[in-house]
């Protein structure tokens, strides 16, 4: 007697369903990746005079380590601006393509602009590297310190991450959401640090916060008032997550994620609280490039440090990068869920920036690693047939 034929279809899904269950979802995966890939690299668009070097490193940055959307931008020393941008905010063809006016997070690349204001004062005379931090915190009893040390922070540990706070050690509460700094600054007498300031670089949010209060100090007015004085921000596209709440629908990913949103921006705004377009930031770092010493490429002289390795020399802004006698990169990079952000200054006195909303948190250390030497080489090798 014939089988049911509705019985002989459940029979088949069900088999159907046993297979894909057993097929190799890396497999499935690597299809899915790839097919995004070609989407990404098929909407890149580059303009200006270098955007042929530009276009490799997004295709780089696409290929090479995942990165499914992007903006980059390169300013030469004479003010010309190039630039890419590449994937979508969201799904391919759903969501709205990356463009320029696109908003993405800076991240840590905001310590470049507290270094900025930090070192225009040293410029201006009103304090200098070696002054001490707690001759700026006037709620901070030296006599009753838990740890002496903090008397020897200088101006220029919190600059260059050698203060003696290391959050693999300490918890870093900037990326709690309670943070003591700027709120408590009291609660630095009672700490202990985690080495003796100067003896080594390790890198710590609570340093930039720090010199917020510095900063504070100095002008008698809030850190974002200060920020907003200096660099106009209001005449361009850059502004601070904790002052812009309505703009941030507009940042791609910072509403669908619980860790950002329960971030405490307005603590953060030293540290990695600034939003904008790679245009607008090499703009900025290129004005910043072209001040007297100390600028955002400077470092202390009396520190040794390995500048053929990526992350081994920090100065006052970032590190110092240089494998070839004829190139260095001064850079910083940055990160937050959902946002990569890069800048270099290079010694021909162009700079590139880097953005997009497509990171991998658990690899993004190698990844941004790989990036600034991949832009050192493609750049290196343009010199060189120049």
């Amino acid at each position: 007697m014939a089988k049911n034929p509705s019985y002989l279809l459940i029979v088949l899904i069900v088999l159907v369903v046993i297979l894909i269950y057993l097929m190799d979802f890396a497999v499935i995966e690597s299809m899915q990746v790839k097919a995004k890939k070609a989407l990404v690299l098929h909407s890149i668009k580059c303009e200006g005079k270098r955007k042929s070097w530009l276009a490799q490193v997004a295709n780089y940055s696409i290929k090479e380590l995942e990165y499914l959307n992007l903006q980059l931008s390169y300013m030469d020393s004479e003010g010309n601006t190039s630039a890419c941008t590449a994937g979508w905010e969201g799904l391919p063809y759903v969501s709205h393509k990356v463009t320029q006016d696109t908003l993405l997070n800076f991240a840590s690349v905001t310590k470049v602009f507290t270094s900025e204001l930090i070192l225009d004062l040293v410029r201006q005379q009103k304090i200098s590297l070696n002054d001490k931090l707690v001759n700026f915190l006037p709620k901070i009893n030296t006599d009753n310190l838990n740890d002496a040390r903090v008397a020897d922070i200088t101006i220029s540990d919190l600059l260059s991450h050698r203060a003696g706070f290391d959050g693999n050690i300490t918890n870093d509460t900037m990326v709690s959401t309670l943070p003591w700094c700027p709120y408590d600054i009291k609660q630095l007498q009672g700490i202990t640090l985690d080495f003796d300031p100067n003896s080594k670089n390790v890198y710590s949010n609570i340093g930039y916060c720090l010199l917020a209060k510095v900063i504070e100090n100095v002008y008698a007015k809030s850190y974002t008032e200060v920020s907003l004085d200096y660099f106009n921000f209001d005449n361009s596209g850059i502004r601070f997550i904790q002052s812009n709440r309505a703009d941030q629908r507009k940042i791609p990913d910072m509403n669908k994620s619980a860790y950002l949103i329960n971030l405490d921006f307005y603590a953060l705004a030293s540290v990695g609280a600034l939003t904008g377009n790679s245009n607008e930031l090499v703009r900025y770092i290129h004005e910043m490039d072209r001040v007297s010493y100390p600028n955002v490429t400077s470092r202390s002289n009396g520190i040794n440090c390995e500048v053929t390795y990526v992350r081994g020399c920090h100065g006052f802004s970032g590190y110092e990068y240089s494998a070839d006698k004829k190139l260095t990169l001064y850079w910083r990079d940055g990160r937050l869920p959902k946002a990569s952000a890069l800048v270099t200054i290079d010694s021909d006195g162009g700079v590139l920036a880097f953005l997009s909303s497509s990171e991998d948190s658990a690899a993004w250390l190698t990844t941004h690693n790989q990036l600034i030497k991949k832009i050192y080489n493609i750049y290196l090798e343009e010199k060189n047939h120049v």
